[in-house]
């Protein structure tokens, strides 16, 4: 039981061995090479607080943020709600839905990145022309999974996307994929996800490929008794945009109604290291709410940034 339990602790060394070797065949970084990058940033202060390893683990309104078959799982319907005070006086917040519909479990969701307006400058006005420009981006999303047995799940989903840039815009549709499968050995589960699936595009004179990502997760509970829950996980993340990371996270739950969570990530210039905590209340009048918080180091020029999210159950 206790050498079975390292299982997620083995993969995380496995696969860091793993992209130290692993040679492409040339020096120079994929970073910058898409556009969307919004779509990357992380949803979910539950979620981001377990470090964002947790295409595995999501079985909630928020699992369409980061793999559809979550919400395979769901046998309730809920409404989930996040904020994110991001990078440079930035805002993201998301909005999502599910609900259980026959065999199937269907789900729409929201998510808006608003920067700050900034002024305009040009060749002849370095230091500013008085005029501000307004930026930012949106996506809209509709979901739908199925639990084809009591261990497998596959779900997927197609979303609108739009980016604008002063009175310049663009929209796209794209789409994801993802699968869940318990294993069957102890609390093992294991999953796959893709995402930001769709057509390049084209902005001005610039043509540019969607933010593609492929996610390889695993998960146990090490410790699973009636008043204490021990998860940890583990996802590589492969983009075609950047080099890959690996995404770790553990999750101490206590009485069913309160947990502790931290993550690390491997390979990534900031945003390593999360902490956070949740708060799950008894039902009550057929509502149970569940409250969520993460912090995020980025460093000493970004500083952290605080995740909030709010779900309830119905």
């Amino acid at each position: 039981m206790k050498r079975s339990g390292l299982i997620p602790l083995f993969l995380v060394f496995t696969v860091n061995l793993t992209l130290a070797q692993f040679d492409y065949g040339f020096e120079f970084s994929k970073a910058g090479t898409s556009g969307l990058q919004f779509l990357k940033i992380g949803i979910g202060a539950k979620q981001v607080g377990f470090g964002s390893a947790v295409s595995s683990t999501v079985d909630d309104a928020a699992a369409v943020y980061w793999n559809p078959a979550g919400i395979g799982w769901m046998e309730q319907k809920q409404v989930f709600m996040a904020h994110n005070t991001w990078l440079v006086n930035s805002r993201h917040s998301a909005l999502s839905y599910a609900m259980p519909l026959g065999s199937f479990v269907v789900g729409a969701n929201i998510a808006v990145l608003s920067i700050e307006d900034f002024e305009e400058t040009t060749v002849d006005a370095p230091t500013g022309t008085g005029r501000m420009i307004g930026a930012g981006d949106f996506v809209f999303g509709i979901a739908v999974a199925r639990r084809f047995t009591d261990q497998l799940s596959i779900g997927a989903q197609v979303k609108f996307v739009q980016e604008k840039l002063d009175d310049v815009s663009f929209n796209n549709f794209l789409f994801d994929i993802g699968t869940i499968y318990y294993t069957g050995f102890r609390d093992l589960r294991l999953a796959f996800t893709l995402q930001h699936f769709g057509p390049d595009k084209k902005m001005l004179d610039q043509k540019f490929k969607m933010p593609l990502l492929f996610r390889l997760g695993a998960a146990d509970n090490i410790i699973n008794t009636e008043n204490v829950r021990i998860t940890a996980a583990v996802d590589l993340v492969h983009p075609t945009d950047n080099n890959e990371w690996v995404n770790t996270g553990i999750e101490i739950g206590l009485v069913k109604y309160f947990a502790v969570r931290g993550g690390y990530r491997f390979n990534v210039d900031e945003g390593d290291l999360s902490l956070g905590f949740g708060l799950q209340s008894p039902e009550l009048m057929g509502v149970k709410p569940e409250l969520d918080y993460a912090w995020v180091s980025y460093g000493d020029v970004f500083g952290a940034t605080h995740r909030f999210s709010l779900a309830f159950s119905f």
